[in-house]
């Protein structure tokens, strides 16, 4: 279960393109709930979410990608020998709630906001959900891609084929 560095960088890249495709089905999900009067018609705050949320969500997911990659190849490095997949998808799922955590609170704490909107409404709850079920997902499109077998093709068959 041990993975290359370009592997690896191909895992994380994978991860922030899952929490991409669940950003925009949260902010569309999001946008038809708010959609309506006195908004104005219904879907009308789809384009609107998504114009803003995509390229925000982008840029500040894209950052925390890089700045927990080192603690996410850490604990890949640790867990290298470790075969049995339901601790992998274990820690895994418990880093991304733990990094969903910490994003949370930071954004409660640069927007000088008050913790107690946390436990009004459960929506917030979704940001470490989706930050576990990303990285997991991330972690499953390597391994499933890291042990696929490499096809090289038969020097043989080529220097036949091109006769």
């Amino acid at each position: 279960m041990a993975f290359t560095r370009a592997e690896f960088r191909l895992g994380a890249l994978a991860a922030w393109i899952a929490f991409m495709i669940l950003l925009i089905a949260a902010l569309i999900v999001t946008a038809v709930q708010q959609s309506g009067l006195p908004w104005g018609p219904p879907l009308s705050m789809i384009a609107l979410y998504l114009m803003f949320g995509v390229p925000i969500g982008g840029a500040v997911s894209g950052a925390v990608t890089l700045i927990a990659a080192p603690v996410a190849r850490t604990l890949a490095r640790r867990l290298a020998r470790t075969p049995s997949i339901g601790v992998h998808v274990t820690a895994y799922a418990a880093f991304g709630t733990l990094l969903g955590f910490a994003v949370l609170g930071t954004g409660v704490l640069l927007t000088q906001g008050d913790f107690a909107f946390l436990f009004s409404t459960p929506m917030p709850w979704l940001v470490p959900a989706a930050c576990a079920l990303a990285i997991v997902s991330g972690w499953t499109w390597t391994i499933r891609h890291h042990n696929r077998p490499v096809r090289r093709p038969d020097p043989d068959a080529v220097a036949e084929d091109a006769l």
